[in-house]
């Protein structure tokens, strides 16, 4: 049996799947179980909760081999409650979404975040897996309403490229770190196969749905001014305008074979996951 963390989204999602069809048990952490049982194929157990909920992490993880574990902010607290539970139920086995940010000095701001979470995990004796995930290729699903609205998209980190990974191919290497020995303390950096600007992206996800999409450069100053405009607090704007610079800097686009490595097969292309994609463009 293993625990999965986001088991409702794209990344978690995957990996339950995935254990699912390898014919391993799966327990699903949700915090509302009537919505997940249908976004969820059968055969999934469920633990409901929430993050900032000790009791409730440590009442999933009972009786479980291994955890996937994500947040959606880098919580160090959150972090220490599934150490805590996972030395509790005497579980060793994580495996870790975190960043490529992470391996980059100095660290984009977002990137030192995970990094001080990651940095718990280092000094707990599980067995942890840092999966290092560059951009995702469902973070594309970003740019659906813009593109059905005005069919555009806003973008502040052109020209540079960025090795973005389907969340399938993360999702493999997690249950290869959750199901098989040797991956203890390793940290893969996953990416796709290619380093692909924001404005290449959009050029294939137009040809892949045949509608035109208009490509808008700004700079990552003039967007963080427009997040501060619709409301964003002013510390996620500044955070999100530091990721756009690294990525306009071209820092993000540097590829590695880990995915292949590991797999004996090369990750999937972004042209691919926006042919599967198309009919929600649609």
């Amino acid at each position: 049996m293993y625990l999965v963390f986001g088991a409702t989204g794209n990344v978690g999602g995957e990996v339950a799947a995935q254990l699912l069809q390898k014919g391993h048990g799966v327990r699903a952490f949700v915090r509302d179980e009537v919505r997940a049982r249908k976004q969820l194929p059968e055969g999934i157990e469920f633990a409901v909760g929430e993050l900032d909920d000790a009791k409730s992490i440590a009442q999933a993880t009972k009786g479980v081999d291994g955890v996937f574990f994500m947040q959606l902010e880098p919580s160090v607290a959150q972090a220490q409650s599934m150490i805590n539970a996972a030395h509790a139920a005497s579980v060793k086995r994580i495996a870790l979404l975190s960043s490529l940010g992470t391996s980059l000095q100095p660290y984009p701001m977002i990137g030192a975040m995970i990094a001080a979470r990651d940095e718990v995990f280092h000094k707990s004796d599980l067995d942890v897996t840092y999966l290092r995930a560059n951009g995702l290729m469902s973070n594309a699903l970003w740019w659906l309403d813009a593109i059905k609205k005005d069919g555009r998209v806003v973008d502040a980190t052109d020209p540079g490229a960025l090795a973005i990974v389907d969340s399938y191919d993360v999702a493999r290497i997690a249950v290869l770190a959750l199901t098989e020995p040797g991956h203890a303390g390793k940290g893969y950096i996953l990416n796709g196969p290619e380093a692909l600007s924001a404005r290449d992206q959009v050029a294939i996800l137009a040809d892949a749905i045949d509608r035109p999409i208009e490509f808008v450069s700004v700079t990552p100053e003039e967007l963080e001014q427009r997040h501060i405009a619709d409301g964003m607090p002013e510390p996620n704007a500044k955070a999100l305008r530091n990721l756009n610079e690294t990525f306009r800097a071209g820092r993000a686009g540097f590829l590695a074979d880990d995915i292949a490595n590991l797999t004996g097969t090369a990750p999937r292309t972004f042209r691919a996951w926006c042919e599967s994609h198309a009919a929600e463009f649609a």
